[in-house]
């Protein structure tokens, strides 16, 4: 809006216009933040199980990293930025339970100058990985590279699409959300 429409309606008018505004962001910043998956949670008890009985080791790491993510997203609810590098290790830590489960059929890349530097939406970056897990196939043969990297001063994500054939078309509401 120009100051031109600003004088004609008023400063009130701005005003209203600013808080309808935050409140339309805060909410669409609430649902990206309860997007993470609900089978996530479900999906990593199941591999957790099968953990348990075969590597002692490797399913208190799993343990750990579970938890280190929950912690995240509790810690960072009402946050609106976080520096990269912890959205980074965020990102570290639910790949890792990811790659437990497809086991080799998954491999994720990062390549990101000074992360200390940035701040981002928290699980913003999540959102998009969990989304090329989500509709892109993964096999051993042809295995789902995700690759996120820095461009000048933009943070890309990226992977080469293989799409799984939906039954049904996705609602893209995660990057609707984001």
């Amino acid at each position: 809006y120009s100051l031109a429409a600003i004088a004609c309606h008023g400063y009130d008018w701005w005003l209203r216009y600013r808080v309808v505004e935050r409140s339309r962001v805060e909410a669409q910043l609430t649902a990206l933040r309860a997007q993470l998956d609900p089978h996530f949670l479900f999906n990593s008890l199941n591999t957790l199980s099968s953990l348990v009985a075969t590597d002692a080791q490797l399913s208190e790491e799993f343990i750990n990293k579970l938890s280190s993510i929950y912690r995240y997203i509790l810690e960072n609810r009402d946050t609106d930025f976080i520096n990269l590098s912890k959205e980074l290790g965020f990102v570290n830590d639910y790949f890792f339970l990811q790659k437990i489960r497809d086991n080799g059929k998954i491999a994720l890349v990062i390549d990101v100058k000074r992360p200390d530097s940035y701040e981002i939406l928290p699980i913003s970056i999540q959102l998009l990985v969990e989304n090329a897990l989500k509709h892109n196939v993964a096999t051993r043969e042809k295995p789902l590279a995700i690759k996120i990297y820095q461009e000048s001063e933009n943070l890309i994500v990226e992977n080469i699409l293989q799409p799984k054939m939906h039954l049904e078309p996705s609602s893209k509401t995660g990057l609707k959300n984001l």
